[in-house]
């Protein structure tokens, strides 16, 4: 009850500011969230140049970039085909879907935001109702009025299937997300233990680790070094060119290489999970 009511009370917090001037919106919700006045005219740390990048230079690049389903054209486009997962299909309702056509693993996510992803690892054994039913209600919603990033604005919502990148160990992949400010990888972010509270873990292009991370979002165990880390961070140079920041999100499972995702504001562009000392350093990266 109290995680709902919290819910609820948030909904109607970003409607409001939904309909503020965008700049006061933001500084409303920056304080809401870290307790700290957002410098727009001087920004400095990482969260803070996140901020003026939403507000002032992110545009249509940004927007098909963060379309999951078009972002998979610019690979093509790019000679990267080869990274992609297999596309089973894009569809418009969850009710165009051909279920008995779906391999056994599968992925069904929407285009349109973030966190919206469905794993099935037994279609036998899947609640398709319970999927349904978050999918669709998933192609209605505002991501952008939800967390004031206007890059997910005017995406054209699709269902999209894709292969389940299996790392045969019945666990989810680690995710290696490349930290890249103007085209240049800086750093790596391992992100692991989603099933039992995701835990981040920054190491350089070395893989020396790099105390980044609050200890409370740190996983005890270190992360063995991927195989083909060079050519990861390679195709991570060049994914990000352009962008004054982008997080060039990848999987690398024995040694083969898969596209996750750009990612241009991790947290919405306010990340807690970060020292200060990072955030500094990170947002000294940012050239505005």
């Amino acid at each position: 009850m109290k995680k709902t009511f919290k819910k609820i009370i948030n909904k109607v917090i970003m409607c409001v500011l939904w309909l503020l001037p965008k700049t006061i919106a933001h500084k409303l919700l920056y304080y809401k969230r870290v307790h700290k006045k957002l410098n727009l005219k001087n920004p400095k740390d990482f969260n803070e140049k996140l901020q003026y990048l939403i507000l002032y230079k992110h545009g249509e690049k940004e927007k098909e970039c963060s379309d999951k389903y078009l972002v998979r054209e610019n690979l093509k486009e790019l000679g990267y085909e080869d990274l992609l997962p297999k596309l089973y299909g894009a569809y418009k309702t969850f009710d165009e879907i051909n279920i008995s056509e779906l391999p056994e693993k599968f992925v069904l996510k929407t285009n349109n935001g973030s966190g919206t992803a469905f794993i099935c690892l037994d279609k036998n054994n899947f609640d398709f109702n319970k999927c349904k039913k978050m999918l669709n209600k998933n192609l209605k919603r505002n991501f952008a009025k939800e967390s004031l990033e206007y890059h997910y604005m005017n995406i054209k919502p699709l269902i999209i299937c894709e292969e389940y990148i299996d790392d045969g160990n019945g666990k989810n992949p680690l995710d290696y997300k490349i930290h890249c400010f103007n085209g240049n990888p800086e750093c790596i972010l391992v992100c692991s233990e989603r099933a039992n509270g995701l835990k981040r873990d920054y190491y350089d292009l070395n893989w020396e680790y790099l105390n980044y991370t609050k200890e409370e979002y740190r996983n005890i165990n270190s992360h063995k070094k991927p195989l083909n880390l060079e050519e990861m961070i390679k195709i991570a140079r060049e994914l990000s060119k352009g962008f004054p920041f982008v997080r060039v999100d990848l999987y690398n499972v024995n040694g083969k290489i898969y596209f996750g995702e750009l990612t241009f504001t991790p947290n919405a562009g306010i990340n807690k999970n970060l020292k200060q000392e990072a955030l500094d350093y990170f947002g000294n990266l940012i050239e505005i």
